[in-house]
């Protein structure tokens, strides 16, 4: 019989894998379609896979994606996901890097935030090459993933991202909110948000004023991974009762993915 820990994990990697179908590798799973069950957050679903990553082809095609889809991360929001989590938690992601080679020939900007150094290897370099060749183009992703799509749009900053939200139904569009979700500073979320009233992108209660196509939530998002955090943590107790309350209590707030994680615990 699965443990808890075992079973929120398996899930976990499974839906993380269904995500990442969305967003171009070639995993034999059925895509998460936004429009139904969410937006994908490319940097808190690179985080949340960090942290739950196993010996299977995720170690090399998300370093085969950061290498092709490299001008589309938003770096500094990576950066920001990786140093709010727990010591423990970092620790964990160090873990997961430092069981393969693959990582260490991504670009720069991804090797600095982890603190991979980096390291030539023709064997390696090969086997991300060949499995770069199979993840999907830039083109076709984006004709799915509204996060990309926004950002061959408006570049890979907070703009771009803070754009994506206002298709999310019934969102939050208060600065703060804005900010702690996209873990970015409230005077940037001010700022653009100023500039998207002035453009007459939004009006000034903060409602998009085209039309436009709304999506029912976030799939995966910053919260996600806190969440993931918080439930692996609970996962660890011995006591059934302390670790329900722990789960129950969790808010799946934009964050799909870890609600739907938690239904295969109870």
């Amino acid at each position: 019989m699965k443990t808890s820990t075992e079973i929120l994990k398996h899930e976990a990697n499974r839906l993380i894998k269904k995500a990442w179908v969305t967003l171009g590798m070639p995993f034999d799973l059925l895509m998460i379609e936004e429009k139904t069950r969410g937006i994908i957050d490319v940097e808190a679903l690179v985080v949340a896979t960090l942290l739950v990553m196993r010996e299977d082809r995720l170690v090399t095609d998300l370093p085969a994606w950061v290498n092709r889809f490299e001008n589309l991360i938003n770096f500094q929001k990576l950066k920001t996901i990786f140093n709010k989590l727990s010591g423990e938690h970092k620790k964990l992601v160090r873990t997961n890097l430092d069981h393969t080679y693959f990582f260490r020939n991504t670009p720069r900007a991804f090797r600095v935030i982890f603190d991979l150094r980096a390291e030539e290897s023709k064997s390696f370099d090969e086997t991300v090459r060949l499995r770069t060749q199979k993840i999907n183009t830039v083109e076709n992703v984006s004709r799915i993933s509204l996060m990309i799509e926004n950002r061959l749009l408006y570049g890979t900053g907070f703009r771009a991202d803070l754009i994506t939200l206002t298709n999310v139904k019934n969102i939050s569009m208060k600065g703060t909110d804005l900010a702690a979700l996209l873990c970015a500073n409230n005077s940037t979320i001010s700022r653009i948000l100023s500039d998207l009233k002035a453009c007459g992108f939004l009006d000034h209660d903060k409602e998009r004023t085209e039309p436009f196509e709304s999506y029912p939530g976030m799939f995966i998002s910053s919260q996600s991974v806190w969440n993931l955090c918080e439930m692996m943590d609970a996962t660890q107790f011995s006591f059934e009762d302390l670790k329900q309350g722990v789960l129950e209590n969790i808010n799946f707030k934009n964050d799909a993915f870890c609600k739907t994680v938690s239904s295969k615990l109870s």
